[in-house]
């Protein structure tokens, strides 16, 4: 924790006056920039602004010791739970020490917020989702960053996040250019039950390095294996571990628990082709395992509301947390 009280304080005071559209200053700490709060994910890919917010949101850069030169860096989505002290004391550390830059977005308290776990519904994941594409726009601008090689990484919603800012049509929500990330980094995500698929049609080639717990019945790991397997086969550039024994937030180090009223898909087999097109409706949807159709967004939001459920395990596991930490940054270093 005393870590993460001296980053937050390491904030100049032109980076917190006034949100920033440019770091050629070379600005670290507390930085302060604009993105939006769309209210689902089809008013988001459709650039629909009828019913989105205008935010002005905020992360914490953090660089290297003796950076030398242009350094790669990793923009970190905040899980269900909100920032944590793990971000900073565990990857802010380990990426720092192993010369990359971290930038860890709050996505909740700029919004009022504290946390989404029992209610997910107080904040859609389109919004964390452009909290990232506009964070990798901003640090794009940094003198001492490596614009093709920022990362996106997230654990839990974070990993929802990470996996989302892969695909070509969430990107173009955000960016007019050819800017992306160089790769994304779920840790154990959401929605592999409920997939919302954006892939009809991707040419993002980046890679994808998924990693999940095969204890964890907050994101149940068979699920993700079987959408990774399939992504897999159609052609994307995906690949995944599993640890065994390891639990929800296996990245942590806190002691078991159990989150009775922690919201979870993992009933859920629905998934929606997303489609960005104007006026379109609600996009093919079916459920994946009986082929069923499901027909107009009340359908879905009828089956959607009905499968979700509550009840998970977090439990931090120091084998598993210590050989992730080792796959991400050789994850990095390849590209």
């Amino acid at each position: 924790m005393k870590r993460l009280l001296i980053v937050l304080t390491l904030c100049s005071m032109a980076a917190c006056a006034a949100p920033l559209d440019t770091l050629a200053g070379g600005q670290t700490g507390k930085i302060e920039y604009n993105s939006i709060t769309p209210p689902d994910r089809w008013q988001f890919v459709r650039k629909n602004m009828t019913n989105t917010k205008p935010a002005v949101v905020y992360g914490d850069l953090i660089m290297p010791p003796n950076a030398s030169g242009k350094v790669p860096a990793v923009i970190i989505s905040p899980g269900s739970g909100g920032v944590s002290a793990k971000l900073y004391d565990i990857w802010g550390k380990s990426l720092n020490d192993a010369g990359i830059a971290v930038f860890i977005i709050d996505s909740f308290k700029p919004r009022g917020i504290d946390e989404t776990t029992n209610n997910q519904g107080l904040l859609d994941v389109s919004a964390n989702v452009a909290d990232a594409l506009y964070a990798l726009k901003l640090l794009a601008t940094h003198p001492q960053i490596d614009a093709n090689r920022i990362f996106s990484m997230g654990g839990s919603r974070g990993g929802s996040v990470a996996f989302e800012t892969h695909w070509d049509m969430v990107r173009k929500a955000v960016l007019d250019t050819d800017l992306k990330f160089a790769g994304n980094i779920p840790l154990y995500q959401g929605n592999c039950s409920t997939r919302f698929r954006y892939d009809r049609g991707d040419t993002n080639k980046a890679p994808i390095l998924g990693l999940l717990g095969g204890a964890d019945n907050g994101t149940i790991a068979s699920a993700c294996v079987d959408y990774y397997t399939e992504l897999k086969a159609a052609g994307v550039n995906i690949k995944w571990k599993v640890y065994p024994g390891a639990h929800h937030s296996f990245d942590g180090t806190g002691r078991y628990t159990w989150l009775p009223q922690g919201v979870h898909a993992n009933n859920c087999t629905i998934e929606v082709f997303m489609v960005d097109r104007q006026g379109a409706g609600l996009g093919e949807a079916r459920n994946y395992k009986t082929g069923e159709a499901i027909n107009g967004f009340a359908e879905w939001t009828k089956q959607h509301h009905a499968c979700n459920s509550r009840g998970y395990a977090v439990e931090g596991n120091a084998a598993a947390r210590t050989d992730a930490i080792k796959e991400v940054i050789a994850f990095i270093r390849g590209i």
